[in-house]
């Protein structure tokens, strides 16, 4: 995958995925991002708009092309046979461990606890030199994930734009 797209959530939102043949699965429902890195690693992708629940898929050893194209490294069957969960909630750490068994990858050990490092090495929260840098991630959902959450929705923060007026408050989209 271009290395620029790991750094850029905002660049998958819209990509069109194929599996490792080439088949269409889908559009990207969500962008999820690691809590520390602030990576996209996941995204939700849904076959059909109206269908509840979407598939996530890693993005270990996908290919993002200039086409808005996402080739991921598994099969279409493989991701239609993926447990369902939500996309508008966090992926928690028990959610995140039944999509690796379920895809056949190990879970990154130095990141399985949900922080980096160990015991009292671990910092208590992300490190981002800021308030303000975590913005653009939801912070919670309507229910907390079983187990803590290591993975959150990528929101970005320019998507509507909010007038006010002597009616009130609109939002429009940009």
């Amino acid at each position: 995958m271009n290395e620029d797209t790991f750094h850029n959530p905002e660049a998958l939102r819209h990509a069109v995925v194929h599996d490792r043949d080439g088949r269409l699965i889908g559009g990207v429902a969500e962008v999820y991002v690691e809590d520390w890195s602030r990576r996209p690693e996941w995204v939700a992708v849904r076959k059909e708009p109206r269908v509840a629940g979407a598939a996530f898929v890693p993005l270990a050893g996908a290919h993002y092309d200039t086409d808005g194209n996402l080739r991921i490294a598994f099969t279409l069957e493989l991701v239609e046979s993926a447990p369902r969960m939500h996309a508008e909630q966090h992926l928690g750490l028990d959610q995140e461990q039944l999509l690796y068994v379920h895809y056949g990858l190990t879970p990154p050990s130095d990141e399985a606890s949900g922080a980096p490092g160990v015991g009292e090495e671990r910092p208590k929260a992300p490190v981002t030199g800021q308030e303000d840098a975590l913005k653009d991630i939801k912070e919670l959902a309507e229910e907390p994930p079983a187990g803590p959450a290591r993975l959150r929705r990528f929101v970005p923060t320019d998507s509507v734009h909010a007038t006010v007026s002597s009616s009130g408050v609109h939002g429009e989209n940009r």
